[in-house]
């Protein structure tokens, strides 16, 4: 293949950016990602700040970039809103140690489109990423049950917002990771008829994206 072949090809993949204070981390899961042919890992930081302060000077924000959620200095947590303000079109997935962690929901209702364990496969990883840039919700399963069940016992059931069964079948689907197309063939309707059960339950849970859907949906014990 030509340089310019290969160019084009890259061009072609979903970039990503890596930022995790774990350098044996970074240097194995980007190897991991380059292997893909769907995904380009060049870049990966130490430090939220050292990510923010090379936003801040790039002219090409990545696609996605994977956050460690607990990291020395500023967390990534706490790093978010910032990302999302220089490069409002990334999406971001959380990266954590443990199956239950608190700041997750934070991280959630501050603009990231996702969570996964830092045990996750490569595989798993790499499908997060793609799941993500089709417009879908990665969610680690066992953080999402551990989360689920922590607010069940949390919170009394409520049925305030009057969502359907359907509509919960939905919002627990999409919780899983999966896009409108998937979720209208796990249920054996259409892309359509999933897009305006979507619809309806933004303007019940008064969101206005999926992930504050999902966010909410957990923190109520609506699924």
């Amino acid at each position: 293949m030509s340089t310019q072949e290969d160019i084009q090809e890259k061009k072609k993949r979903i970039s990503v950016w890596i930022v995790d204070d774990n350098k044996s981390f970074c240097v194995v899961l980007s190897e991991a990602l380059n292997r893909s042919n769907s995904i380009t890992c060049d870049r990966y930081f130490h430090s939220s700040r050292q990510a923010i302060e090379f936003l801040e000077t790039n002219n090409h924000p990545p696609q996605v970039i994977l956050l460690d959620i607990k990291m020395p200095g500023t967390k990534g947590v706490d790093a978010i809103e910032s990302i999302k303000r220089i490069a409002p079109s990334t999406n971001i997935i959380m990266l954590t140690s443990y199956d239950f962690d608190t700041d997750i929901r934070t991280s959630l209702k501050r603009g990231a489109s996702g969570y996964l364990l830092k045990s996750s496969q490569p595989m798993d990883i790499i499908r997060a990423i793609q799941t993500v840039q089709k417009g879908g919700t990665p969610l680690d399963p066992m953080i999402t049950q551990r989360m689920t069940d922590a607010f069940i016992a949390e919170n009394p059931e409520s049925d305030a917002y009057n969502l359907s069964a359907r509509e919960r079948e939905v919002i627990r689907w999409i919780s899983q990771g999966m896009n409108s197309a998937e979720v209208a063939q796990q249920l054996s309707i259409t892309y359509n008829t999933v897009e305006t059960h979507i619809k309806n339950i933004f303007h019940k849970l008064n969101v206005s994206n999926r992930h504050a859907m999902v966010a909410k949906a957990i923190k109520e014990r609506l699924i």
